[in-house]
């Protein structure tokens, strides 16, 4: 139904980052990690994709950057030609992100992909030269069982990726789930589909290197980063650890300014909604604005 309304969104995307690379200039500052998510940008074509990172690329300075991250996400949006994009603009990390293999889970969930094609985007990174993959798993899905679980995680770890997140189930306010909270997991279930992650992940060569909590997580658990060595998503790191300013762009786009050696943060934040940061740029002017300040000041 909002199909309609990605083109203009690039445009007006692309007309904020050309607007802040000026104000990075004049402050000396570069970036350090990218990581284009918050949805699954793959939804985008090739020629669209393209052009966003051509954009990024003309923009902003990146001979410091150490990482590269799009989040792939959904394996139905994946494709050779999205891939090979990826990695023609150096590309070094995309999220496969099956959350369960057990197909009936999937589609308790009102997924369209199952288990099988999974794999099949998985084989196609793998070939595309993109050097390292995370899989997003969640525990406490609904119709999911602790054995489910743990057949989803044997699954994975055998596919050998750098980098897994175990995420606890966490339900919105007025979603379907918590609405009809059938089939869910009880908090016990949970923990033991957790119980089992936890030492299996460090058996297989896995670390964890960051945790977060989110509201209406079921048995009040948390998501926890798990990696190989060398496979750390720093992004992850910083946006968590509130130590690095993070500048954000896009719909809902949250930007994050730190004084170095302090606790002080200020955030500036954009309209939520596609079409109102399409026709409000007044916002994200602002939020600019703010952000040089606040460099200036330092």
């Amino acid at each position: 139904k909002t199909l309609k309304l990605v083109e203009p969104y690039l445009d007006a995307l692309c007309r904020e980052m050309a607007a802040c690379a000026p104000l990075l200039k004049e402050a000396g500052l570069c970036l350090r990690t990218i990581y284009i998510g918050g949805g699954t940008p793959t939804t985008l074509s090739a020629p669209q994709l393209d052009r966003l990172l051509t954009q990024v690329e003309a923009c902003f300075d990146l001979s410091r950057l150490t990482e590269y991250t799009v989040e792939a996400g959904r394996p139905d949006t994946i494709t050779p030609e999205k891939l090979a994009v990826l990695a023609a603009h150096g590309v070094d990390r995309v999220s496969v992100n099956p959350q369960t293999m057990e197909d009936h889970v999937l589609a308790a969930m009102g997924r369209d992909h199952r288990a099988e094609d999974i794999y099949r985007a998985y084989e196609m990174v793998r070939a595309s030269g993109v050097p390292m993959v995370n899989m997003d798993l969640i525990a406490g899905l609904p119709r999911d069982t602790v054995a489910g679980f743990q057949d989803t995680l044997e699954q994975v770890l055998a596919l050998d990726p750098e980098n897994i997140t175990v995420h606890t189930l966490a339900l919105k306010k007025g979603s379907r789930l918590i609405l009809e909270r059938q089939g869910l997991p009880s908090g016990e279930e949970t923990a033991a589909m957790l119980d089992y992650a936890w030492p299996r992940l460090r058996d297989a060569g896995y670390l964890p290197y960051y945790l977060y909590r989110q509201k209406y997580m079921s048995g009040s658990f948390e998501n926890i980063g798990w990696c190989r060595s060398g496979g750390e998503c720093w992004y992850n790191v910083d946006i968590m650890s509130e130590l690095c300013s993070i500048l954000s762009f896009g719909a809902a786009g949250s930007t994050k300014m730190v004084v170095p050696g302090t606790n002080q943060i200020q955030r500036a934040f954009n309209v939520k909604y596609p079409t109102e940061y399409i026709q409000r740029p007044e916002k994200w002017q602002a939020n600019q604005t703010a952000f040089a300040a606040f460099y200036e000041a330092l």
